[in-house]
């Protein structure tokens, strides 16, 4: 009994029908845009705000880009270290007779998950949206803040 290593019907057949595939769907998104990255689910409907994460001594303090929303359409939760943001941008309808050609501006539901770098304190937080920028800060928690320790000089003892 002899083994066929000619695999040109079995897996590496399927691998190059999937190949094929792949290229012809990624140059209809080429093609077609957006339309097409939603019909063939590779954008699935979510998006991703970009982020800032900053520390001080006192403080975490997270930015994040939300062009045109409003305090009502976002929330945000603390969970030990992780803070989650969502949100919901809708999307904007053209008016009566307008043509629109491109849209590029993201909508829909977004969630971030962003794990803050050191312990936080929950009863300190504040967060506000101002020029299409939510900012949030959130105070350290004591044992995370950096705390100076004197060092005493012994005396010799000649």
């Amino acid at each position: 009994m002899t083994e066929n290593n000619d695999d040109s019907n079995g897996l590496f057949g399927s691998a190059e029908k999937l190949r094929k595939e792949l290229e012809r769907l990624l140059e209809k998104a080429k093609d077609q845009g957006e339309k097409a990255l939603d019909a063939i689910g590779l954008r699935g409907g979510t998006w991703q705000p970009p982020v800032n994460l900053t520390e001080s001594t006192e403080e975490v303090c997270v930015s994040l880009d939300v062009p045109g929303m409003t305090s009502e359409q976002l929330s945000l939760e603390i969970v030990g270290n992780m803070l989650t943001i969502t949100g919901t941008r809708p999307e904007p309808q053209p008016a009566p007779g307008e043509i629109v050609h491109l849209r590029q501006r993201p909508t829909g539901s977004f969630e971030r998950s962003i794990p803050l770098p050191v312990p936080v304190d929950h009863e300190k937080v504040t967060a506000e949206v101002h020029h299409g920028v939510l900012t949030i800060r959130v105070a350290k928690a004591e044992r995370a803040k950096t705390h100076k320790v004197p060092i005493n000089e012994r005396p010799s003892n000649s």
